[in-house]
């Protein structure tokens, strides 16, 4: 009972706070949210060793002023995020259109015209929420491989949210076949692809370190011959935001295992390389090395 009215405050408190945020002016929102990840950075400090310990092993060459830095900016970041997912929901998909753009959209173009559904393969880098809502309601069929909250009225509120810009959701332990039917309709289907995937996973490289990265988009690639699209956003010096596509080249195997591999190690690369760009803009609270190889 204690845990269910802990939730219900959770929830109210931040339906409050976002209440009141979204009517300020946006400069004064977004302020105002990379100042709450601030706050969890600095005096929170909620999950700052981890963190550290994540740019640390993917930067050995910086020093712990530097990593410090970088952590905190990661963090302010996260917060206007936040704040800013909301905030831009209110607006109109036109008014929306003026903060956010395309690279690459005759990709996707091309490839849902093939007829056999398009597999995307995006990441916890930039605000990857506003990115597939706002792909949603320029007209694109998306559907998005969702995990639950463990906050059940947040994961209410949140799917509400979702799904009222035109995605649809699929359960994570959706059954293969409800993926493949959906392809076959002609839809994208769309997978986060840069967390840890445990034993069950592919070891890749990945800012110099084996990671167990998710087989599912390369495995559905491999089964159905359906095309790949990585989609990323990506901050501008502006304070706007720019989507890009990018075509995932298929493997020339047959053999399913290397086929996996070869797929999810250049989506994998691809990521590191905007990460290098930019990598206050990656979720680094992530565990993503904590599945290490046997042996």
């Amino acid at each position: 009972m204690k845990k269910v009215l802990l939730k219900r405050m959770e929830y109210a408190l931040a339906r409050l706070a976002l209440g009141i945020l979204v009517r300020l002016p946006l400069g004064t929102s977004l302020g105002v949210g990379r100042g709450l990840g601030w706050l969890a950075w600095s005096v929170v400090r909620l999950r700052r060793a981890q963190v550290l310990e994540n740019l640390q092993r993917s930067f050995p060459q910086k020093g712990e002023a530097a990593l410090e830095a970088l952590g905190r900016r990661c963090y302010r970041c996260l917060g206007q995020y936040f704040v800013e997912m909301f905030w831009l929901q209110r607006l109109s998909t036109e008014e929306q259109g003026r903060w956010i753009s395309f690279e690459g959209w005759e990709i996707m173009e091309e490839a849902l015209g093939g007829g056999m559904g398009v597999i995307n393969v995006t990441f916890h880098y930039g605000n990857f929420e506003v990115m597939g809502a706002y792909a949603a309601r320029t007209g694109l069929p998306l559907e998005v491989i969702s995990r639950p909250q463990t906050n059940p009225y947040f994961e209410r509120w949140l799917r509400k949210l979702r799904t009222s810009s035109g995605m649809g959701l699929i359960p994570v332990n959706a059954s293969a076949r409800t993926v493949i039917e959906v392809l076959r309709s002609g839809r994208i289907v769309s997978f986060l692809s840069d967390q840890d995937a445990h034993h069950v996973g592919v070891f890749v490289d990945f800012l110099n370190q084996p990671a167990s990265t998710a087989k599912g988009p390369a495995l559905f690639a491999f089964k159905t011959g359906a095309p790949v699209v990585l989609s990323i956003m990506v901050p501008q010096e502006d304070g706007k935001w720019k989507i890009i596509f990018e075509r995932v080249p298929r493997p020339e195997t047959k053999d399913k295992d290397v086929f996996i591999r070869e797929m999810t190690a250049w989506y994998t690369s691809r990521l590191e390389d905007y990460i290098h760009q930019a990598p206050e803009h990656w979720f680094w609270p992530h565990r993503r090395w904590k599945t290490r190889p046997r042996g």
